[in-house]
């Protein structure tokens, strides 16, 4: 599997398990252990040396927006299309710094 794959399958699944846990604890649930942890990676994948506050709240902005946009009916298609958009802006992020 190549770099940008695990990455982009990486995000993907942090958006699904967000999905997940959000639909379930609608029921009821109490998903706080369940969450998976794994933007530090991803982050370090896409080369961040430094990885400050501002960089992961950007990060879990673009995840929200990823998954308001999803529902499980459009999940394949919506999950393909934000993590591209996702990759995108973090490499942008990586070569030209935060938005102000």
């Amino acid at each position: 599997m190549k770099k940008q794959q695990l990455i982009n399958h990486l995000i993907q699944e942090q958006i699904r398990n967000q999905i997940l846990i959000l639909a379930l604890e609608k029921l009821g649930f109490d998903c706080t252990q369940y969450t998976l942890n794994i933007s530090e990676e991803i982050l370090t994948l896409l080369g961040f040396k430094a990885k400050p506050d501002r960089l992961y709240q950007h990060y879990f902005e673009l995840i929200e927006k990823a998954v308001e946009d999803t529902s499980y009916y459009n999940m394949d298609e919506k999950l393909t299309k934000w993590c591209g958009i996702i990759f995108n802006k973090l490499q942008d992020i990586e070569k030209n710094g935060l938005p102000p």
